[in-house]
């Protein structure tokens, strides 16, 4: 087929030759596209380069993002580790405790375990952290309940040492003691059923221990006397006394006065007739006898 021919002629201002150019059709064609191409490249070129741009920016922000929750990571990792290390000391400690006040199980306290942690679904890192959260949660509970259960028992066992009879409840020297003896009176082998503590008349006779006035009265055998409920099952009681300085239903405290030495009911001279009662029962007062502050 003949090539088809586009003729351009030129002409200029001047009195010249015109000049005329013969150019191709597929030229043409190819020129036209060509200069498509470089528009078209003009008009993209600025936003591919802005997006090119923001695109840049954005793995930046996301690095500096990287780098920040990285260090996060790495000071809660920290945290966690230092946190277990004092809940570990805390453990240690409060087995100690335990182990001191009598305790053998406590309520808070599980044994050690472990093992690979469950699926988490979503964000694992997340889960981690959860899970982390979650163990730290529950240790500190145990550890709560068994902080809880020592001050309890601590508790106790303070009201128990400040109930139980243990100081001398007036100075003075022993003139009988608990067990067989010759009756002062009849001369007859009886069964001393408490101490006797030679004191002066009007000497103070002070509470051995916390407690509960049970009965302030006189009685032929005992003159005037005091009975002492101290709980956990102790019992105290003081005889021939010559004054009462407490009344039934009066709360005593270790120290507290609650009568004066005498020589009242059945008795030869001035002294305390002391009695110390275990679970109802009578029992040596010598056991339970301080160095009388």
């Amino acid at each position: 087929m003949p090539r088809k021919f586009y003729t351009i002629f030129i002409l200029p201002h001047a009195h010249a030759r015109f000049r005329k150019l013969h150019l191709s059709r597929n030229f043409v064609i190819a020129l036209v596209a060509l200069v498509g191409v470089v528009l078209t490249a003009g008009l993209v070129s600025p936003h591919l380069m802005l997006k090119v741009r923001a695109q840049s920016e954005q793995v930046a922000r996301l690095e500096s993002e990287r780098n920040r929750l990285q260090a996060e990571n790495e000071q809660f990792e920290t945290s966690i580790a230092t946190l277990r290390d004092r809940l570990d000391t805390f453990d240690s400690r409060t087995q100690r405790l335990a182990s001191a006040l009598g305790i053998r199980e406590m309520q808070g306290l599980e044994p050690a375990a472990g093992g690979p942690p469950d699926a988490v679904p979503g964000d694992p890192v997340q889960g981690l952290l959860d899970e982390e959260l979650e163990s730290l949660s529950v240790r500190t509970d145990g550890l709560e309940q068994s902080l809880e259960q020592l001050a309890d028992t601590w508790e106790e066992r303070e009201q128990m040492l400040a109930s139980t009879p243990s100081v001398m409840p007036v100075r003075g020297w022993f003139s009988d003691g608990y067990g067989w003896r010759k009756d002062p009176i009849t001369g007859k082998r009886v069964f001393h059923q408490g101490l006797d503590i030679v004191a002066p008349v009007g000497a103070v006779v002070r509470a051995p221990g916390d407690g509960v006035v049970t009965r302030a009265t006189r009685t032929a055998g005992y003159g005037k006397m005091v009975d002492l409920s101290h709980g956990f099952g102790y019992r105290t009681r003081y005889g021939h006394l010559s004054e009462l300085l407490v009344k039934a239903g009066q709360k005593v405290r270790r120290g507290d006065p609650i009568g004066r030495v005498g020589s009242t009911g059945r008795s030869t001279g001035p002294h305390l007739h002391y009695e110390v009662y275990r679970e109802g029962a009578r029992v040596n007062p010598w056991t339970y006898i301080g160095d009388g502050k």
